[in-house]
């Protein structure tokens, strides 16, 4: 995950890097559903900027779990960052 900071936004951007070695339409498409519902769960613990989200492993073998845990760490990771 990268992160460029910007309290000049209203919310935080979000973009996606799951390129297609990753699984197939349906199975990034699942993957970026999974980091969206994360991201609305944490609603206003997230910092405001840009941030660009990939995957480095196959999204059919990502479980709901596995994601929130990532991403939660990568958002303390982006905290004690800025």
């Amino acid at each position: 995950m990268m992160f460029s900071p910007d309290v000049t936004l209203d919310h935080p951007r979000v973009a996606y890097a799951i390129g297609r070695s990753r699984g197939t339409a349906v199975q990034r498409n699942r993957l970026r559903r999974q980091i969206q519902a994360v991201l609305r769960e944490k609603g206003n613990t997230v910092l405001k900027g840009r941030y660009l989200i990939g995957a480095r492993v196959p999204a059919v073998s990502v479980t709901y779990p596995q994601v929130h845990d990532d991403i939660v760490e990568l958002m303390k990771k982006t905290r004690e960052l800025t």
